[in-house]
């Protein structure tokens, strides 16, 4: 049984590390010609972050930043060629901070200089490119380091993970209270069964059992459960083992939300 093993309390500010994750939108097929359209809404400052096929936009200060559009013609290749970041539209700054390569993702600054929000849109094109020595996971459901598969043909979990890493994030729990998190540990059994635990900063400890219900290249889906609480839990592991970010969303009556990165 899942165990809760705190109920947090006490707000922190509605505004800290508050990040929404979003998959494209895939339309028009492939092609060397690569092109994702990016449209948010921005109240002070955000990072919207692209890798493959996946956004993150994280508000660093004001009030939270939201999706709008995210539509891809094709999933953006680790290491893609004659990349480009072209800002369309919006009254503030967009700047391209970080190009994709290797084990990131493009990510671009908007900086919003009046009062409430306001609509940004910006386009990444690129022509071809390569996945060679991505850090966003699985693909083709093998292990590129010789070690076997991640996942067996059906997609389910097929091997023993052990992670322990400290990093960032927070819980918000079904009064809208924030509690800041900084250590995660996960571990799941070659058949799939799940904990995850989180240290607050207030070294108290929350503690999710539960079970791997489906893998789809670098993603994990589980359903779990904490006390009185059930949701449904993804995380992103790289192909060194490490867990790139977990997101647990409760729904119902004892809704809350969980979000931690590395």
């Amino acid at each position: 049984m899942m165990i809760l093993a705190v109920v947090m309390a006490g707000p922190l500010g509605a505004q800290w590390g508050q990040e929404a994750t979003r998959q494209a939108d895939l339309r028009g097929g492939g092609g060397d010609r690569g092109k994702c359209t990016i449209e948010v809404e921005v109240d002070d400052i955000a990072e919207i972050e692209i890798r493959g096929d996946t956004g993150r936009i994280r508000t660093i200060s004001g009030q939270p930043a939201v999706w709008r559009r995210f539509v891809c013609n094709q999933r953006m290749p680790a290491n893609p060629a004659n990349f480009r970041f072209r800002g369309i539209d919006g009254r503030g700054r967009q700047q391209l901070v970080r190009e994709p390569g290797g084990r990131g993702g493009a990510v671009v600054r908007i900086e919003d200089p009046k009062g409430g929000r306001e609509g940004y849109t910006f386009d990444l094109e690129w022509r071809g490119g390569s996945d060679t020595g991505r850090g966003d996971g699985w693909r083709d459901g093998r292990d590129r380091r010789g070690g076997g598969t991640w996942s067996d043909s059906g997609g389910n979990w097929n091997r023993d993970l052990r992670f322990r890493a400290r990093g960032e994030g927070y819980y918000r729990n079904r009064r809208g209270d924030d509690e800041r998190l900084e250590e995660c540990q996960v571990d799941v059994t070659r058949n799939g069964d799940l904990e995850a635990r989180f240290e607050t900063t207030r070294r108290e400890r929350l503690t999710f059992r539960g079970r791997v219900t489906r893998v789809d290249r670098d993603r994990v889906y589980a359903d779990v459960s904490g006390g009185d609480l059930r949701g449904s839990l993804t995380m992103v592991v790289t192909e060194d083992n490490r867990v790139r970010d977990v997101s647990i969303d409760g729904s119902g009556r004892d809704r809350f939300e969980l979000r931690w990165r590395d």
